[in-house]
Parts: C-alpha cells; structure tokens; sequence
C-alpha cells in the first residue's frame, strides 16, 4: 500500500490518485452521478470513463501539476481532492499568487453529505498544504449556491473574502463564485 498523502484522525487518509482502472471507475461513477454534477463541472457534462482518463490520467501519472487524490474513511473511498499552486492570480481576482494553493473536492458518495467529511478533508489538507508545502494562503471559489460547501470551508477558518461574477461556466450558464480565502496562522 503506497503512503499517504494525508493521514488524520477518524480513519481518514488521502492518498494519490492511482493509474489504475479502479480509480477511473471510482471517478467515473462518481462523476456521473446527477447529484455530484450539481455542483461539480455540471448535470450537463458527465464524465465516462474514456473522460476520466483523458482528463485524470495525467494528474495520476504525474505528469500535470495539480495533485489529484483519493480520500478515504476507513479504507473505504468515498471522494476526491485536489491541490496545486496558483499559477495565474488574474484566475481568482489577487494581487499575487506567489505562495498561495487552491483546492478543490467533492464527496462522491451523497449518502456521505452532511457527515462532517468534507470538512475533516478540507482541515487535513489545508494543514498539510501550510505545513509541508510552505503556503501562505490556500483559496476556493465554490458557487454562491453552494452553501453545503461554503459552510464546510468557513468552518475551516476560510473566510469570504470577494465576489467574483460570472466566474465559472456551469451547466451553460456562467456562475458566480465566492472567493475564500485562509491564512496562514
């Protein structure tokens, strides 16, 4: 078994994703998942397998620059998180992107929602990402409409910082997302 990337409390490892058929199918099945899609790249674009390799099979192997994981509780996998440093700061609507991380995650299990796993994630990631990667700042932009999520991540110490209008094609329309924002301690 390769080592995680994160190790937490309650049974919660993430770990890399894997090139594996069983990790695109996890993927797969996740994202077409109608009530996934709601808030994840949109009911209006599901994702096949042949999708998922073609838009996971680099970050799996490698050879992209975000870094895609499997998140687990009790061995069993239940969604997917990803990490990479903020490249372009014209993206989320910054000054500076230097020493600043963005995430992004969705549980892949609904019967999973409401559970607390989200935010176990996002606090073990956003640790790991300070701690071992030296951020200063870590950002997400989840949908106005998502208030699941930004529930999640306030209770994670992010914090609204801006609106940004029209910032994310969804579901053929363009959505606006918050900009949160957490800082290093």
């Amino acid at each position: 078994m390769d080592a995680p990337v994160v190790e937490a409390a309650n049974g919660l490892r993430v770990r890399l994703l894997r090139d594996t058929h069983a990790d695109y199918a996890l993927l797969a099945r996740w994202l077409s998942d109608q009530r996934v899609l709601e808030f994840y790249e949109g009911r209006d674009t599901p994702f096949d397998y042949a999708k998922v390799v073609e838009e996971f099979g680099p970050r799996a192997e490698g050879s992209d620059e975000v870094v895609a994981c499997i998140f687990e509780v009790g061995g069993a996998p239940l969604g997917y998180v990803q990490f990479y440093a903020v490249a372009d700061p014209a993206e989320y609507g910054l000054e500076e992107a230097k020493g600043v991380y963005g995430i992004d995650l969705f549980i892949g299990e609904p019967e999973q929602w409401g559970h607390g796993i989200g935010t176990a994630v996002v606090k073990a990631v956003t640790q790991h990402i300070f701690e071992r990667l030296g951020a200063q700042r870590i950002v997400v932009d989840p949908h106005v409409t998502n208030g699941r999520a930004i529930r999640s991540y306030e209770k994670c110490g992010f914090r609204r910082v801006k609106l940004l209008p029209g910032h994310e094609l969804h579901e053929g329309a363009w959505r606006d997302c918050w900009l949160m924002v957490k800082e290093r301690a």
